[in-house]
């Protein structure tokens, strides 16, 4: 074998060692992008389902209890005892689960209460 056919050899021996390499290292870089990336989803969903628990404990927290008492010519009737009167109401013709809205519009002077139930049904509570 000659010096000229020996070298070419050898540079061609040289450059498969290397091609094998970077396609190692290629194929190894890949894993590590793919765990990398399987990571971040990991964290992300992890995050994203913590944001969420946040924001419904604050929706939780921002409910206040609030009452509400309308006094006209020494009477009173309070919110608890006008949504009793209207679920009663109610009841004599409906299932209480079919509610989804209530408006109620007091009219003192007619010592009244109008509401719409689901936006169409009407129902008339006597105050006092």
């Amino acid at each position: 074998m000659n010096e000229e056919n020996s070298s070419d050899f050898a540079k061609e021996e040289a450059i498969t060692i290397v091609s094998d390499a970077t396609k190692e290292n290629v194929g190894k870089t890949i894993n590590v992008v793919k765990g990398i990336a399987k990571n971040v989803k990991s964290k992300a969903n992890i995050a994203t389902t913590a944001a969420r628990k946040t924001v419904a404990k604050k929706k939780i927290a921002k409910r206040v209890k609030v009452g509400f008492c309308v006094q006209y010519n020494g009477k009173e009737a309070s919110k608890e005892t006008i949504l009793d009167r209207i679920q009663e109401e109610w009841e004599k013709t409906h299932k209480l689960s079919d509610i989804k809205t209530i408006e109620i519009y007091l009219k003192v002077e007619e010592n009244t209460a109008y509401c719409m139930i689901n936006g169409d049904i009407k129902i008339d509570i006597k105050l006092f």
